[in-house]
């Protein structure tokens, strides 16, 4: 018997949480959420739309700001051990 106790809570809580989730995610049915739905597609197809364009998040930065670094300094002048072993070959 304590077995099936084991199986059947958790199928119960996965049960109840997947009924949760599909009452929270399902489409409304409503005469008013058809309509909604219609005014919002006309009003995005509207040419007020077009005209003023939303500013997209990722956009980047403003123009203003350059994107390049400053020249990097070298760190020695003289050539590394590595790097003259490799022209000796």
């Amino acid at each position: 018997m304590t077995i099936l106790v084991y199986l059947l809570v958790p199928l119960l809580i996965v049960l109840a949480a997947s009924l949760v989730m599909w009452m929270r995610n399902r489409q409304p049915t409503s005469l008013q959420s058809g309509v909604d739905d219609f005014r919002r597609e006309m009003q995005a197809l509207s040419p007020e739309a077009l005209r003023s364009p939303r500013p997209r998040p990722d956009a980047g930065p403003p123009p203003d700001q350059s994107l390049e670094r400053p020249p990097r300094s070298p760190r020695n002048s003289a050539p590394s051990d590595q790097s003259r072993r490799a022209e000796r070959g």
